[in-house]
């Protein structure tokens, strides 16, 4: 797998290049080192190839830029695209180069007439930031997870924490989460985040858990959140 995903590939927004994914090989786990030039949306940023997507996280302010670094085992891979083309916004491959190199294939009398596929790269291993504990993938946001009801709530899947709040270090520490529940309690919302992931968060003041719940013999611990911020008391 390694000899077809390591390497440089380009991120596309509006189909422009607005910067590039650098991927390695370290030993039993590939290394996503994202960046591009700064925008005002958030962006959750995936990879795509072969007509499938996969998740990689936040992209975080770093400077005048926008960054992400992402270590993913064999087994959190195994969803991913066994090629991969380029990367985008989460859901959305916005790459028009892909669909005119498989009509080139299809019809070569018109393969001149084609724009050329991106050139390819060789990774020097320069763009390699600090890499975060989570190697686990994210479910994506079209995931449908069943609802549970425990007493007077009813918790949904949560499969995007960061939206849920409205600061950067907020969205910073949330964009390790996964597998999390969110409910409405009243004017707020309550975050239940799976002990063992919450447990190797990165240390932070700006996410307060305040309560325990249990889910199918599952502890979660919980997080209230009251106009994008977390609360340090129920």
């Amino acid at each position: 797998m390694e000899n077809e995903i390591t390497g440089i590939y380009p991120i596309i927004f509006d189909d422009m290049t607005v910067g590039e994914i650098a991927i390695t090989r370290e030993g039993l786990f590939w290394t996503f080192a994202a960046k591009c030039e700064m925008r005002d949306e958030i962006v959750r940023l995936s990879v795509f190839g072969d007509g499938e997507e996969g998740y990689l996280g936040v992209m975080e302010p770093d400077g005048d830029m926008l960054k992400l670094t992402k270590k993913l085992s064999r087994t959190a891979l195994n969803s991913f695209p066994k090629t991969i083309s380029h990367g985008g916004r989460q859901g959305k491959s916005e790459y028009i180069g892909t669909d005119k190199e498989q009509e080139s294939s299809e019809n070569p009398a018109n393969a001149e007439d084609d724009c050329s596929s991106p050139p390819a790269y060789e990774y020097d291993g320069s763009n390699v930031n600090d890499i975060p504990p989570d190697d686990n993938k994210p479910p994506s946001a079209d995931c449908e997870l069943p609802q549970i009801e425990l007493g007077e709530l009813i918790w949904r899947p949560c499969p995007c924490p960061c939206s849920l709040f409205t600061g950067i270090e907020e969205k910073k520490v949330c964009s390790y989460i996964t597998g999390a529940f969110s409910a409405q309690e009243g004017n707020r919302l309550l975050l239940a985040v799976p002990e063992n992931v919450a447990l190797e968060l990165p240390i932070s003041n700006a996410i307060h858990f305040i309560d325990k719940i249990k889910f199918s013999d599952s502890i979660y611990l919980i997080c209230a959140i009251d106009q994008g911020k977390s609360v340090s008391e129920l």
